[in-house]
């Protein structure tokens, strides 16, 4: 018979950003990136800052 592992496995929620590092990455503004940080705080899960961040603006070639 096989043995078995009872350890449980932990499924860890989202990860924390830094939002001032996110909107330099992205090229937000100065004025988004306060509004963010008003909203969020400091740090806050990806998904919301993308939901809370304006649309990144198109890249032409």
């Amino acid at each position: 018979m096989k043995s078995m592992n009872d350890r449980q496995v932990r499924i860890p929620g989202p990860r924390e950003h830094d939002v001032a590092e996110h909107c330099r990455k992205f090229g937000i503004g100065p004025a988004e990136a306060k509004k963010l940080k008003k909203l969020l705080g400091s740090h806050a899960p990806l998904h919301e800052i993308r939901a809370n961040a304006p649309p990144r603006q198109p890249r032409w070639r």
